[in-house]
């Protein structure tokens, strides 16, 4: 026996090259900062729907309650004699109240026939190229449609009922990992 130690020579395995993969125009590689916020994106993009319907029932509840108090003021000014005062400011509550009805009735209209079949479950199933292909072009130009549904949506409900459809949307459209193309082909 001997005293000298046997060592083996270590194999290292041979690496192969790697392709990195090309990019084309109309795809760009997947960035770190959509993945820091896909997450977040597919939260809220998934739960919109439920979001719109909670704001629009919250919008009519809100229009009635405001009815009853304008009820209630225009009884009072009447009684006080100075109903002649107030006509305009009880004309303009009553018209901004009832706006506040009807955009809670669209709001629940759009988050059940379009949000959530269009938007919330193609976000819940990842299907971004869905996301970024439904739209609507204005000459040479495409827009996504539901950029235009959150702005609506962000009118009916006083400017801020639609951030649940736009600021997902948003981030797919700059952060997303497809670029998007504003012109149509």
């Amino acid at each position: 026996m001997s005293s000298e130690p046997t060592s083996e020579p270590t194999k290292e395995p041979i690496k192969e090259p790697t392709k990195e993969p090309t990019t084309t125009k109309k795809e760009k590689k997947k960035s770190s900062s959509w993945d820091s916020v896909e997450s977040i994106a597919c939260i809220i993009g998934e739960w919109a729907w439920i979001i719109l319907l909670i704001e629009g029932i919250i919008f009519i509840f809100w229009g009635l309650w405001g009815l009853l108090w304008v009820g209630a003021g225009a009884v009072a000014a009447q009684q006080a004699g100075v109903a002649e005062y107030v006509a305009a400011d009880l004309t303009w509550e009553t018209f901004i109240y009832i706006l506040d009805i009807i955009g809670g009735i669209v709001t629940i209209i759009v988050a059940v026939v379009l949000v959530r079949p269009r938007f919330s479950n193609k976000w819940k199933e990842k299907d971004y190229d869905y996301l970024l292909d439904d739209v609507i072009e204005i000459g040479s130009v495409r827009i996504p449609t539901f950029l235009i549904i959150g702005i609506v949506i962000e009118i009916l409900t006083n400017f801020w009922g639609g951030v649940v459809i736009l600021i997902p949307l948003l981030l797919l459209i700059f952060m997303g990992p497809k670029e998007y193309n504003w012109k149509a082909e």
